[in-house]
């Protein structure tokens, strides 16, 4: 009799249950709600855009500019393919590397890796350069002009680097973010970590059957920083949760949906990477690495071009970065080098260095013919 005179359990819980615990319950309910979301991450873009392109793993999207296109040269943007989806380029509309280069009038094109299959378990770092080159006609097919400027995102810097090297007629500057040249230039974990041996990173291939799990890849990335991927962002949720502060709560599921989406890599371009990048260090020593029969030879760069590193990224230090003006043919007055304040992701996609140091790289390339 006594519950039929409640409309609900919640009347019911609310005569027995003081309100502060009732609070709580719905807090702690929330919380883990949040987490089992995300269990199951997803991601998707930010600016409205169009597919023209696509060929294996590579998905060519082009992002039309709303306002008058001003800018001579369109801009195609290589994030990196490490495992994470390729939207790092335009994340959030408060943080969205083509929606600056929108504001500066440019044309902005943006290649997508795509999950590999099983079909392209055997593409390699040739076939990236390959795409990347697909891509570039693309752009230049579309727009009718001859160079376009190349920004490298992390992996996807020196996989632009690679590229200008090789078509240096193509490219009119190369912008690369956060992305390592020199690894004996300066230590970090990641390069400690590439030096076990070349059976492990086979092993983990031979795990997904000639593919590379981007999971175990992401494993590798917070290992560097367990304290805070294991405790400390999850400790903060709880505390804004606490606090009903639901800008940091909407923040945090937006990063987490991005950050655990993880993608597989065809398993000989991930052992190439190990082996010529990070082993080898490859891209220093000209004609060591070659890209069907082609030497790779980074002084054939002789375009303008700017180096971006954060003075807290502990994935790429500085001075891995900024190594490259030492390898290529530009003019010392033609290479800039930017500095930012954050990490590696802050670097990339952080609201200062998108609103700053971007804005800054756009307004040198303002002054390229």
């Amino acid at each position: 009799m006594l519950f039929n005179q409640f409309n609900n359990r919640e009347e019911l819980l609310k005569m027995f249950i003081p309100p502060d615990m009732l609070a709580q319950q719905k807090k702690t309910k929330r919380y883990w709600s949040i987490l089992n979301e995300l269990k199951n991450p997803k991601t998707t873009w930010c600016t409205p855009n169009n597919i023209i392109y696509e060929h294996q793993t590579l998905r060519l999207r082009h992002f039309p500019n709303r306002d008058d296109t001003t800018a001579r040269r369109p801009v195609l943007i290589l994030p990196p393919q490490a495992g994470h989806h390729s939207n790092l380029a335009d994340y959030s509309p408060a943080q969205s590397l083509v929606r600056v280069f929108h504001r500066y009038g440019y044309d902005v094109y943006v290649t997508q890796w795509l999950s590999a299959t099983p079909e392209y378990k055997n593409l390699g770092i040739s076939d990236y350069i390959r795409l990347t080159d697909e891509a570039v006609e693309e752009v230049r097919r579309r727009t009718g002009i001859f160079k376009i400027h190349l920004v490298g995102q992390c992996q996807g810097g020196w996989q632009a680097t690679i590229y200008t090297c090789l078509y240096q007629d193509k490219i009119a500057t190369l912008i690369k973010a956060a992305a390592p040249i020199d690894m004996q230039a300066a230590p970090s974990p990641i390069v400690d970590d590439a030096q076990l041996p070349m059976s492990f990173f086979e092993y983990l291939v031979a795990r997904g059957n000639g593919l590379m799990d981007g999971k175990y890849i992401l494993m590798g990335f917070k290992n560097m920083q367990a304290e805070e991927h294991y405790v400390r962002k999850y400790q903060r949720l709880w505390k804004w949760i606490q606090e009903d502060d639901e800008d940091n709560i909407k923040r945090f599921i937006r990063f987490e949906n991005w950050y655990e989406y993880t993608q597989m890599l065809p398993g000989k371009f991930y052992l190439e990477i190990i082996k010529n990048i990070f082993k080898e260090n490859n891209l220093t020593k000209p004609g060591a690495m070659k890209i069907d029969g082609k030497p790779v030879d980074l002084r054939n760069i002789n375009c303008p071009v700017i180096i971006m590193a954060g003075a807290k990224d502990h994935i790429t230090p500085p001075p891995q970065a900024f190594a490259l003006k030492n390898y290529i043919s530009t003019p010392e007055e033609n290479v800039i080098e930017i500095l930012t304040e954050g990490g590696h992701i802050g670097t990339l996609m952080g609201t200062e260095s998108l609103r700053e140091d971007w804005s800054r790289v756009n307004e040198v390339l303002k002054l390229v013919i």
